[in-house]
């Protein structure tokens, strides 16, 4: 017996050998089927890890703002009623204004009143209101004689082996300005400050006067606006972050808005907010929008509208907020968002948000409706009672204007006169609010991957044709692997040509490639008729038609070419570009949909090609025999019996390469403007999900909104490709389904 045969016996015989090998080769089994599945089951567990990852930090966008209750401070170490309160970004040190004309200095962390500094230059004179600038730590009290007392509060942090390990609180400064020549009673009083200079507004029945004054100076720049009034009891003041506006309210609802010019307030508006008294009035951050709130309750927004007749923008009222249960007492508009927070009488306190118009958080303040103050950081409240006591609460409200709307539908934001769709998460000035409607990423994601689409299936789909069942084998074999090696190229490297040589070739050669779109198509229909000559034919080699209809596409190209520039002075003026801007309304962009088109479906086209021709060259062969039989011609084998049967096959390939193009991240970074806009012109560009992550994550704060947004918006891309890859395999399914009884 020879030693093939008997290792042949010692495997299937029944000998102690064989048994030994058939143990090895079942454990061998086991151990590559647990394998094979760790790996499948650690593949879907990573795909989900990642899911939830994205999806956890997405989340909080969407969770309520809440607050938590802090012990109250006991302030009433002295006689006099609150009339204004702050605290440090730390929450550590904090002060009050008192009507006895002291400013008393806080410390929350050891809960124990530090000091008291009297007013300078107070005397004899009574206070008798009080207020705090929108963005800093500056107080200013009317007095009964006329003067306004201002003083600024200073906080500054104390390092150790540089860490931070306490703060520090001070009255940096105090001057006083004379309102009031007659030495009459202040009544009102705002005031707004920025690093080098104050200004301030008073009221009273029949006055009105403005000053402001540079901290470090000593001259002073008033003016009288008293003429103005026209008899009306002012209620409310309210002067905007740059002293550039002064809003006034009236018991009638009536608001005056002062433009204010140097020495001179001039009257530029006369708005009409409702038929109860004004009682309070506040600038939001950024000064573009004005809160009104009202007796009745009634909290509204009123910005600057362009109307349809002229272009000046004029206030109107835009945004109408929850109404108070009580009448309105104060506003306390956060430092660095659109949030601000409203008290009324009854001490009922509400945190809004200017661009989203909803309430965040309603809150109570025992203390009643006096002065309150949102913390720099805006993660904290403190409000001032009757009795001096300090009521605080720690908030939790980090993404204010994240709402599902405001990522979803029109928004109204400041500056614009309509609501649109719009993402610009920056702008010239930090407090420009941050508009992130995500509907122009999705816009411009799936435009890119129509104009992709519509440049590669129709080449991809028509070349898997020609070389699954008309192309010459020996074709085949260098078509297929030079378009399968086309999918090997970088991103970056597509992306890198489009931005440096294809992007300025079609700019200098637009109305070429114009013509070329419309010469091309002519070239194949002229091909098409020449070649449906039985005698034309007859004289062609079967699988070498290409080589016969590329000199009609290079004389297209040609052709073209050279009649661009005739055409270009015939038909619009020498410039096609004005013409279609001044003419069509259609906007030109240097980076347009034409190149990414291009570009994307160049990196598209080799994913839809390889599986279409895989699908078309799987019909079985007996099948496209039987249609020669029956007379068909190749074009009607393909047609009638090809497609259909490789259809699955096809619009796989279709979704894989949807998939493909609205994932690209590198081509559409380069080749496009990456400009968030609304419009399906192929002569201007987008900016896609992909190119907007990459861009902005770098430079988005960790845990902010931005941050979080982003990756919102990667969970819909992922979606957008789950949904993709299910309908692929749910369609394609249906289609073998009804194609397998062939």
């Amino acid at each position: 017996m020879t030693a093939p045969a008997a290792r042949l016996q010692d495997l299937l015989g029944d000998t102690p050998r064989a048994r030994a090998r058939i143990r090895r080769l079942r454990v061998l089994d086991r151990i590559i089927a647990g394998a094979i599945t760790l790996g499948g089951i650690s593949i879907i567990l990573a795909v989900c890890g990642i899911f939830f990852f994205v999806a956890g930090e997405a989340a909080p966008l969407l969770f309520p703002a809440r607050a938590r209750a802090q012990p109250a401070f006991p302030a009433a170490t002295g006689p006099g009623r609150a009339l204004a309160v702050g605290e440090d970004e730390y929450r550590e040190k904090g002060w009050l204004l008192t009507d006895a004309g002291c400013i008393r200095l806080l410390d929350f962390a050891a809960g124990a009143l530090l000091r008291e500094e009297p007013l300078a230059g107070l005397g004899a004179a009574r206070v008798l209101c009080g207020a705090r600038a929108a963005a800093r730590d500056v107080i200013a009290a009317g007095t009964d004689d006329g003067r306004v007392l201002v003083a600024g509060i200073v906080f500054t942090p104390v390092f150790q082996n540089q860490r931070r390990v306490a703060q520090e609180i001070a009255v940096a400064w105090q001057f006083e300005l004379t309102l009031r020549p007659d030495h009459g009673p202040v009544e009102l009083v705002c005031v707004t400050a920025d690093d080098e200079r104050v200004a301030v507004a008073a009221a009273a029945p029949g006055f009105l006067g403005l000053a402001s004054r540079k901290i470090e100076g000593k001259r002073v720049r008033s003016a009288d606006a008293s003429a103005a009034l026209g008899g009306l009891l002012p209620t409310a003041l309210a002067l905007d972050e740059n002293a550039q506006s002064l809003a006034v309210g009236f018991e009638n609802g009536q608001v005056y808005r002062f433009a204010i010019d140097g020495e001179e307030a001039a009257l530029a508006e006369n708005l009409h907010a409702g038929g109860e008294a004004v009682s309070a009035l506040a600038y939001a951050f950024g000064s573009k929008t004005l809160l009104v709130g009202d007796a009745g309750g009634a909290v509204a927004g009123w910005q600057g509208i362009r109307s349809s007749e002229t272009s000046v923008r004029t206030m109107s009222r835009v945004r109408e907020f929850e109404r108070m249960p009580a009448p309105v007492t104060a506003f306390a508009p956060s430092r660095r968002n659109k949030s601000f927070l409203v008290i009324d009488r009854r001490g009922n306190v509400r945190l809004e948000h200017v661009t989203t118009a909803r309430t965040l958080l309603d809150l109570e303040s025992p203390a009643g409706g006096g002065p309150l103050s949102l913390a720099p950081r805006s993660d904290g409240v403190l409000a001032a009672g009757a009795g001096g006591d300090l009521q605080r609460a720690e908030l939790d409200a980090p993404h204010p204007e994240a709402t599902l709307r405001a990522l979803f539908l029109p928004q109204l934001y400041e500056g614009y006169d309509r609501p649109e769709f719009v993402w610009q998460t920056s702008g010239g000035t930090d407090d420009n609010e941050p508009k992130f409607s995500l509907v122009p990423l999705i816009f411009g994601s799936l435009k890119g991957v129509l104009y992709a689409m519509l440049f590669s299936a129709p080449l991809a789909l028509l070349a898997a044709l020609y070389t699954s069942l008309f192309a010459r084998r020996r074709m085949r074999g260098l078509v297929k692997p030079a378009v399968e090696l086309m999918g090997a190229l970088p991103s970056v490297v597509i992306g890198f040509l489009a931005g440096l040589w294809l992007s300025p070739l079609v700019d200098r050669n637009l109305a070429a490639c114009g013509g070329v779109l419309i010469s091309i198509p002519l070239g194949l229909a002229l091909a098409a008729l020449v070649f449906r000559s039985s005698r034309i034919r007859r004289r062609l080699a079967t699988g070498r038609e290409l080589l016969y209809i590329l000199p009609f596409l290079a004389a297209a190209c040609i052709g073209a070419s050279f009649a661009a520039a005739p055409l270009q002075d015939l038909l619009f003026g020498g410039d096609l570009r004005a013409w279609l801007v001044d003419v069509l309304g259609l906007a030109y962009d240097r980076q347009n949909c034409l190149v990414v088109g291009m570009a994307l479906g160049f990196a598209v086209m080799p994913i839809i090609f390889t599986v279409s021709e895989d699908a078309m060259s799987n019909v079985p062969r007996s099948l496209r025999a039987a249609s020669d039989a029956l007379g068909a011609s190749r074009w009607q084998t393909a047609w009638r019996l090809v497609l259909p049967a490789a259809s699955p096959g096809i619009f796989a390939a279709l979704m894989l390469g949807f998939g493909r193009a609205i994932g690209e991240t590198m081509i559409v970074v380069m080749a496009t403007g990456n400009t968030p806009i609304l419009d399906l012109s192929p002569l201007n560009g987008m900016r896609t999900i992909s190119a907007c992550i990459a861009t902005e994550i770098p430079e988005a704060p960790l845990g902010g909104s931005l941050y979080r947004i982003l990756f919102l918006a990667g969970g819909l891309l992922f979606a957008f490709s789950f949904l993709a890859n299910t309908a692929a395999e749910v369609v394609g399914e249906r289609l073998r389904r009804r194609f397998a009884r062939w």
